[in-house]
């Protein structure tokens, strides 16, 4: 009979600590308070690809006319002005170079169709 009555309290003093230590956890992870963390670094990306898309289609518009200089030519300024609006929204490091490739291939077409 003790056996099983230690056997009884083992368990009870096992459900007992599982229950302490589910209830001291709180049940639920608390956020982070800094806005560093990854959720924050995730929305500063996407929020970048929306500010780029338009810089990035300007872009491409001139980078897919550098053949023609003839329609090259009057689309590099619109080009400058949406990589400059972009530019000053952008928050991430892959966004800033992407930015800066960008530039530099409209900057080429620029100086081979003065």
């Amino acid at each position: 009979m003790r056996a099983a009555a230690a056997v009884i309290a083992k368990a009870a003093l096992a459900v007992l600590v599982t229950a302490l230590s589910l209830a001291s956890c709180g049940g639920k992870p608390t956020p982070s308070p800094s806005p560093s963390g990854i959720g924050a670094q995730v929305k500063s990306m996407e929020e970048d690809m929306n500010v780029m898309r338009e810089a990035n289609a300007a872009a491409d518009d001139v980078i897919r006319a550098a053949g023609d200089c003839d329609a090259a030519r009057p689309l590099i300024p619109a080009a400058n002005a949406r990589m400059d609006e972009a530019a000053r929204k952008i928050q991430t490091a892959a966004a800033r170079q992407t930015m800066e490739a960008l530039r530099k291939k409209v900057r080429e077409v620029a100086e081979n169709c003065p």
